[in-house]
């Protein structure tokens, strides 16, 4: 029975992935930053203790493990907050590098990174930026590895796409969409990721290469909001906010205490994510995400 361990295991990502390996019969350790209050989640697994940004301890929580995923973000992601590090460099670039280097250090063989469909090293844009120095981190391991690329997950524990459904259930009338909507993105549902970063973790056919994961549609930030509304069985006006417009507001929550908005959060709620999903599926001939409007009648109420 293989050892695997999921760092950022109790994250909305995480957690599918502890539950798709406990289903296959992996031994599932959880790295958090609170062993305790992580119990309380429910999952079925043992939980370590360690932080990304205290790497000394890393080793030793790594220890025994045959295979590593390491899907980390930071407390109120995508809104950084610098001054308690909480920063992509911090925690995806830097975090994902120490986490990487302890992987090593306890003698395992495997690393599975959650990157993102834009990774870049040499993008102007931090968040693609980091990510692209974590996957840089993770092909250097000299361990076997596998990077996967999401698009946009969605599911019934999901913050993002649920924000959505919480708007048009509260707001009459319109829909409150920021920048223009035209934004084009391959939503998949997290359960459809989970079986495939499962199934590399757990098996070869991956090994050595990135691949990229999203749904069967490409569809744009409107479409993505028309398919909540379909599901719900409501009608709404989009209106559409300018970004520079909601850039200004953002502007000024960076001067409010907590992660509340940031302009960078704007653009990262914006930006197109289109995964070409054709080499996970020639790889993994079983992998088929459902599309968005399935997804989401399986878990909204049409209420």
């Amino acid at each position: 029975m293989p050892r695997v361990l999921v760092a950022g295991g109790t994250g909305f990502l995480g957690r599918a992935f502890v539950r798709g390996l406990h289903r296959r019969g992996a031994q599932v350790a959880v790295l958090t930053r609170n062993p305790a209050g992580a119990g309380r989640l429910g999952l079925p697994a043992e939980f370590v203790q360690g932080d990304v940004r205290r790497p000394g301890a890393l080793a030793s929580a790594m220890r025994g493990v045959d295979a590593a995923i390491l899907s980390v973000q930071f407390p109120g992601y995508p809104v950084e907050a610098p001054a308690r590090g909480r920063t992509f460099m911090e925690v995806d670039a830097r975090g994902t590098a120490a986490l990487v280097q302890a992987a090593v250090e306890a003698g395992a063989r495997k690393l599975v990174y959650l990157s993102g469909v834009g990774a870049d090293p040499g993008s102007a844009r931090t968040w693609y930026r980091a990510k692209g120095l974590a996957e840089a981190s993770v092909r250097d391991s000299g361990l076997d590895y596998v990077i996967v690329r999401p698009s946009w997950a969605y599911g019934p524990e999901d913050r993002s796409l649920n924000r959505f459904i919480a708007l048009i259930r509260g707001i009459p009338l319109v829909f409150p969409q920021l920048g223009d909507g035209s934004g084009r993105i391959t939503p998949i549902h997290v359960d459809d990721l989970a079986d495939l970063v499962c199934e590399a973790t757990l098996g070869s056919a991956g090994d050595g290469l990135t691949l990229e994961a999203g749904g069967p549609r490409v569809l744009s930030l409107d479409d993505v909001v028309r398919t909540a509304m379909a599901a719900l069985g409501r009608r709404r006006a989009i209106l559409h906010i300018p970004a520079g417009l909601a850039k200004l507001a953002a502007a000024c929550a960076e001067l409010l205490p907590g992660q509340v908005l940031s302009r960078d959060a704007v653009d990262f709620v914006t930006q197109e994510g289109v995964a070409d999903s054709d080499p996970a599926r020639r790889r993994f001939p079983a992998f088929c995400p459902r599309d968005l409007a399935t997804g989401l009648a399986e878990y909204v109420s049409r209420t």
